[in-house]
């Protein structure tokens, strides 16, 4: 019972996260794009992952971003980029075992408020676009 809450309830969580991202990932247009969504599921890899997110993270942003430049968007959509780097840290000092402990709790509060700011920069932008 311990193993599910500790290590299959995290996983699906994650799954799901990283979902989030493929699918924010092909809400830009493929000429803007730098990473396709299918790269998302590269999160999947141990150790790889954590930095594998900052790149992730720099392409969802600079997508948004190209695509707002060219005017295919009213306004900037905020992709919760800020969020997201502060989850990775976070992340990435998971891995010290001594803030191990401290690190847990803001990485998930972190990766709760990237998740729901990129979830609502892609219904923004499908919005947008028709």
């Amino acid at each position: 019972m311990l193993a599910a809450f500790l290590i299959i309830i995290p996983l699906v969580a994650f799954v799901f996260y990283i979902r989030a991202i493929s699918k924010a990932l092909a809400v830009i247009d493929p000429s803007y794009r730098t990473q396709p969504p299918g790269m998302a599921w590269l999160l999947l890899i141990p150790i790889f992952n954590v930095i594998w997110f900052f790149f992730l993270l720099k392409a969802i942003k600079n997508g948004y971003e190209r695509m707002s430049d060219a005017r295919r968007f009213n306004q900037k959509i905020d992709t919760g980029y800020h969020y997201g780097i502060a989850m990775g840290c976070c992340w990435a000092a998971a891995f010290i075992p001594k803030l191990i402990f401290i690190s847990i709790i803001p990485m998930f509060v972190f990766s709760i408020l990237h998740w729901t700011k990129l979830n609502n920069a892609r219904r923004q932008a499908l919005t947008e676009l028709g």
